[in-house]
């Protein structure tokens, strides 16, 4: 079913375009579908909604106002109901109801804190107004529960992201800008050298909550690059993150190099530890590369260890995946990030027209994954939401007791200010109206390098009190 939406609404457009997209393979938004008006004509005290077309009865609806309602409270209920009641007419048509209703945001426990700060129940809002369904309900009323004392707390202090963006290989499902490291080795030391610049650029007046490597893999540096760049960040005991995704890219001296320059959490993402799935997305490992990872991680140092997978992976079973599950859990890492597989614009997953739309097999594999992990002392503590996900399911990450990783609450939560640094890192700043600020480094490597002194005079602006 080709759809496309109208309204009278033009500030509303884009969001309930993304209500329709929600619903694919069941109907797909199409700039020359069947046009679905969506209208809302507002009053003093009073609002009605009128959601038409010739394909199913018109539902037309009447909501009060408050008239102590401010101007951004109003706009921001309008907003909702105008794409609840669309929601609710898609479900008409297709005979389909979605798991997270007519929310289409990347961070729903963000909506979870703003109905709390309302005065109304949250839960209810959720199931009753937002059509959220019982069990993801659930889910982000544990995940608000487990981020009790974590979320908000040292608002004095800011986060810290630095990008490495160099892998191995291609992943299948990646659209990330990194660069695959081996026909790339002369950019290595140009941009370890721009990188440090970044760093030491970065204004030292605030203390450090938490710091980020990520990329790419930071761990496919050769081990003196490595070292240059996580000196220069100089920790001093804050919550310290590197991204050590693609296992064949650790050894005893880049584990040795990490203890030594404070680092407590290392990422090492299997994403599946079945060999024909690693074989199929691009993975150039095995699943022994897997295990002696991990094993040269919890030799080498005190590491909090993360392991990331992925749902609806090509060629992988309900079986499969409970496997890889089942298997992380007897690692006992303190972490486990479960990923649904999004088919993302420019990945080689997007470009051969991979269809991941299975939402029994999809929610099976979410539900499982939370079951398995919760039985096993795991609790969900973050959680976002991508694009053309399967099964319009989401990604959560688990912990286990006191374990939580701080920079990951921060970052999908916003209540931190996030000095960023590397090509195509954003720096963040938070101010007391709510009101957000980003600062976005060049994406392309090549862009960074030349640019760099301009990059570093506008991010010491950017941080100027």
């Amino acid at each position: 079913m080709k759809l496309r939406v109208e309204t009278n609404k033009p500030n509303m457009q884009n969001e309930l375009e993304e209500v329709i997209r929600a619903f694919a393979p069941y109907a797909v938004f199409d700039p020359l579908g069947e046009v679905i008006s969506a209208e809302i004509s507002e009053f003093s005290s009073s609002a009605r909604t009128s959601i038409r077309s010739s394909l199913a009865p018109e539902i037309s609806r009447e909501y009060e106002l408050s008239d102590d309602l401010t101007d951004l409270m109003r706009k921001r209920l309008v907003k909702r109901y105008l794409k609840r009641d669309l929601y609710d007419y898609l479900c008409l048509l297709t005979g389909k109801t979605l798991s997270y209703g007519s929310l289409t945001g990347i961070r729903p426990t963000k909506l979870y804190y703003e109905l709390e700060s309302e005065g109304v129940s949250p839960e209810e809002r959720l199931s009753d107004f937002f059509r959220v369904s019982p069990g993801k309900v659930r889910l982000l009323s544990d995940i608000v529960r487990t981020q009790r004392g974590v979320i908000g707390a040292e608002t004095e202090k800011v986060d810290w992201f630095v990008n490495i963006p160099f892998c191995p290989t291609r992943c299948a499902y990646c659209s990330f800008l990194s660069e695959v490291i081996r026909p790339k080795k002369s950019n290595l030391p140009a941009y370890t050298d721009a990188l440090i610049r970044d760093i030491l650029a970065v204004p030292s007046g605030r203390p450090r909550r938490a710091i980020y490597v990520g990329g790419g893999t930071p761990t496919s540096l050769p081990p003196d690059l490595l070292d240059r760049i996580l000196a220069a960040i100089d920790a001093h005991g804050e919550e310290f993150t590197v991204e050590a995704g693609r296992p064949e890219t650790l050894s005893e001296e880049k584990v040795a190099v990490l203890a030594a320059r404070g680092v407590t959490r290392v990422s090492v993402n299997p994403q599946s530890f079945k060999q024909e799935t690693l074989d199929l997305i691009g993975r150039r490992h095995t699943v022994e590369d897997i295990f002696h990872a991990y094993d040269l991680v919890r030799r080498g140092g005190a590491f909090d260890v993360n392991m990331d997978f992925i749902t609806m992976l090509p060629g992988e079973t309900f079986e499969d995946f409970r496997r890889s599950i089942e298997i992380a859990i007897d690692l006992s890492p303190e972490n486990v990030t479960v990923h649904s597989l999004s088919v993302k614009r420019g990945s080689v997953f997007a470009e051969s027209g991979y269809d991941n739309h299975s939402d029994t097999l999809a929610e099976r594999m979410s539900d499982f994954a939370r079951s398995a992990l919760e039985g096993a002392g795991y609790r969900p503590y973050y959680i976002y939401r991508q694009k053309n996900t399967s099964g319009r399911q989401e990604n959560v990450g688990y912990a286990k007791e006191g374990k939580v990783c701080r920079y990951n609450v921060d970052i999908m939560e916003e209540t931190h200010d996030i000095y960023a640094s590397g090509a195509g890192a954003i720096s963040k700043r938070l101010f007391g109206n709510g009101r957000i600020e980003r600062l976005a480094e060049v994406k392309e490597i090549k862009g960074y390098l030349e640019r760099i002194d301009e990059l570093i005079r506008k991010k010491i602006v950017f941080f100027k009190d």
